[in-house]
């Protein structure tokens, strides 16, 4: 059996010496061949390196209105009886400070609230979600019944700067339920300055009120001789039965631009109406970025109906402008 087991580690010798030699053969012969054979250590090699590209993903929702594109997103919104009773409603207090803080400025229709302690809340609950910070100028109390409205802008301090003391049109001829809500601002990066006019039309007579509402801009020009930027916007009721929207308005003439057009629907009930615009002068149309429409916060926010029916049964409407084009 030993002699067995000495044979075979004889014959294993003589292989791995035979071996030996073949290789010292071949190296004195070539010796690059040796090189290329793989050098194998406990470390695997570093993979390839794919380039990274960058890529600007595309964002379904509105971003959040901080100018860092040279913009800024104005909007108007019905908040729908907003009183003491829905600034008591957490979820909907939540779903309403994040759709004001999309916008660097927004209008704000249909407050409702005697007490005056509504909007205050709706303001401190926008800034418990950070930074930036918002404030808001308010009018007074209108309307000839017993049942008064105010109208807010809303607007971040970040990019906004509010300038000069707001006015309710003083309507010498009683023209409107609600007289309009004016107020001057300026984009703080930028040269772009704007007069913005707010208006809730009574249902009843809304073709009559938007037929006015050039006397309205013809004042606040008086008032503001080196502007040209002025934009209306609010709950102005155009469409469906209280206004027939392709017929002919003072509104309708060269002077004016309608950012939102006919083909939305503004209201989250299954009516399919056009009530809220955004209508701007023509100097305007230089600094309108042509970036606009309605914002779907129930489809934003995943909210079943009965959520977003609470919140209101208008979607705000919005529209971009440029904050460094202005001429005038």
């Amino acid at each position: 059996m030993r002699k067995r087991r000495k044979n075979s580690n004889f014959i294993i010798f003589i292989i791995v010496l035979l071996l030996l030699l073949l290789i010292a053969f071949i190296y004195i012969k070539n010796p690059t061949v040796i090189d290329k054979f793989p050098i194998v250590t406990g470390k695997q090699p570093a993979p390839a390196v794919t380039p990274i590209v960058s890529i600007t993903p595309i964002v379904s929702e509105i971003p959040s209105s901080k100018d860092t594109n040279g913009t800024i997103k104005l909007a108007a919104f019905n908040l729908q009886i907003f009183g003491t009773a829905k600034a008591g409603k957490p979820d909907v207090m939540s779903v309403l400070s994040k759709i004001i803080r999309n916008y660097d400025i927004i209008a704000v229709q249909e407050i409702r609230d005697e007490s005056q302690t509504a909007l205050p809340k709706l303001r401190d609950a926008v800034n418990a979600l950070g930074s930036p910070q918002y404030d808001y100028v308010v009018s007074e109390r209108l309307g000839r019944t017993t049942s008064k409205e105010q109208y807010a802008y809303l607007f971040n301090t970040q990019t906004i700067q509010q300038i000069g003391s707001p006015y309710v049109y003083p309507d010498p001829n009683d023209l409107f339920q609600r007289e309009p809500y004016v107020s001057e601002f300026k984009a703080k990066n930028g040269n772009f300055t704007f007069v913005l006019v707010t208006i809730h039309t009574d249902p009843d007579t809304a073709t009559q009120e938007i037929n006015d509402l050039p006397k309205v801009v013809e004042d606040a020009k008086s008032r503001y001789q080196a502007q040209g930027d002025f934009i209306l916007m609010g709950d102005l009721n155009a469409d469906c039965s209280y206004f027939q929207e392709n017929a002919q308005s003072p509104l309708r003439s060269a002077d004016y631009y309608w950012v939102i057009n006919n083909t939305l629907d503004t209201t989250t009930k299954s009516t399919d109406c056009t009530y809220d615009r955004i209508i701007i002068s023509t100097p305007a149309k230089t600094d309108f970025t042509r970036e606009a429409g309605v914002f779907r916060f129930d489809t934003a926010y995943n909210l079943t109906y009965e959520s977003t029916i609470a919140v209101s049964d208008h979607y705000p409407v919005y529209a971009e402008f440029w904050t460094d084009r202005d001429t005038d």
